[in-house]
């Protein structure tokens, strides 16, 4: 209609209306690229919410399993050991097993559909990658933690405990001393992946860039809060 309008109105010299016409024409564009571009930018922002709540969510059940099934329980069992053994027994050397998986869910993988690129910073990319390679790492350190429990504690736990030490019985065997070393790292890293998690929970979901990574920069950034502070 518009065109149509626009030929009989240079045909007719009506330059006046031309004028309109063409006005029209490059607003109504304008409008409507504007209108797409505000459609987009409304799509990436509610695709950056649902990414940021699941990895949110991921990283805060990393955080609770941690510090109430994994690390504290090893921190506890390790001390009730060592009680024990310094009052003269012979207790079986300490170890830690949990049901399911032995490996953490990598959330990232499970939302590798999305463009991340486009909805987060180089920086923010490269710390998630590194975390949930850590992350990955530190379960299969435990996996070969938990494999020599199987074939030689587990088995062992039903003879004498004398089994588990030297022959004059006043020392853990090496081997099991190793382990509980293992099992002593395995919790100091739980550890630091707890305060990274935090730390990515606070860079993901404030509005600002951050220059430095969560991992180099010692678990904190610029304006985050302390642990166990109200918000």
């Amino acid at each position: 209609m518009i065109l149509r309008r626009l030929s009989d109105s240079l045909r007719n010299q009506d330059w006046a209306t031309v004028l309109i016409e063409i006005v029209i024409v490059v607003v109504g564009v304008f409008l409507g690229i504007q209108a797409s571009n505000w459609n987009d930018g409304r799509k990436a922002q509610e695709q950056r919410t649902q990414v940021t709540r699941a990895l949110v969510t991921g990283f805060q059940d990393a955080i609770n399993v941690s510090r109430n099934f994994i690390s504290g329980p090893i921190e506890d069992g390790m001390t009730t050991w060592q009680a024990a053994f310094e009052r003269g027994e012979q207790p079986p050397p300490f170890f830690f097993t949990m049901q399911g998986s032995d490996l953490a869910p990598n959330t990232l993988n499970l939302i590798a559909q999305a463009e991340l690129s486009e909805l987060f910073d180089p920086a923010t990319l490269f710390d998630l990658g590194y975390y949930f390679a850590e992350l990955d790492g530190t379960g299969r350190k435990y996996i070969r933690y938990v494999a020599f429990v199987e074939s030689d504690i587990l088995p062992n736990l039903y003879r004498d405990p004398a089994v588990f030490y030297s022959e004059d019985g006043v020392a853990l065997k090496p081997e099991y001393v190793a382990s509980m070393d293992r099992l002593g790292e395995y919790a100091t890293d739980t550890q630091l992946l707890t305060r990274w998690a935090e730390c990515l929970v606070y860079r993901i979901e404030s509005p600002k860039p951050f220059e430095s990574l969560c991992r180099r920069s010692g678990y904190r950034l610029e304006g985050m809060p302390e642990p166990g502070a109200k918000p």
